[in-house]
């Protein structure tokens, strides 16, 4: 699996989507312009990428083991080792806010489960946005 062509897609981003993608819901007034919403969009591109590329590249496999495999690969752990892979955590860093008053820490942030599977997550929805299902849900289904 390569991380590369997710990578270049993420680097490509406009800017104001990498931002809320990156956004912490602490880290803003309008929780809706955190990376919630797009992690939400991103879930289920990578749900729906990962099920095709699966049902292409295992004919031979039923709908229980397609899904034993589909779990594997779209668990948190999974987006978490993705997301390290695609240097998330050091965007997460450089994203908060400078000077923060309140709001929780970055390294906080990564010390914890969720976080940075759903940047990861937030981050595939923004791509989404940004270039279209065929060319995001291949980069992705290589990605995991």
């Amino acid at each position: 699996m390569s991380v590369a062509a997710l990578s270049e897609l993420i680097t490509r981003l406009p800017d104001d989507l990498r931002e809320q993608a990156l956004t912490h819901s602490s880290w803003t007034e309008d929780r809706a312009e955190s990376y919630e919403r797009l992690a939400y969009l991103g879930d289920s591109v990578l749900a729906l990428a990962v099920a095709r590329d699966l049902v292409d590249r295992f004919p031979e496999v039923d709908a229980g083991g397609l899904t034993k495999i589909h779990n594997q690969a779209v668990r948190g752990a999974s987006c978490a080792e993705i997301g390290r892979e695609l240097g998330v955590p050091e965007m997460l860093r450089a994203s908060e806010p400078k000077g923060m008053q309140a709001g929780i820490p970055a390294e906080v942030l990564l010390s914890g489960e969720r976080p940075l599977p759903e940047a990861t997550e937030a981050l595939i929805g923004a791509c989404l946005l940004a270039f279209g299902f065929e060319q995001v849900s291949r980069a992705v289904a290589e990605a995991f």
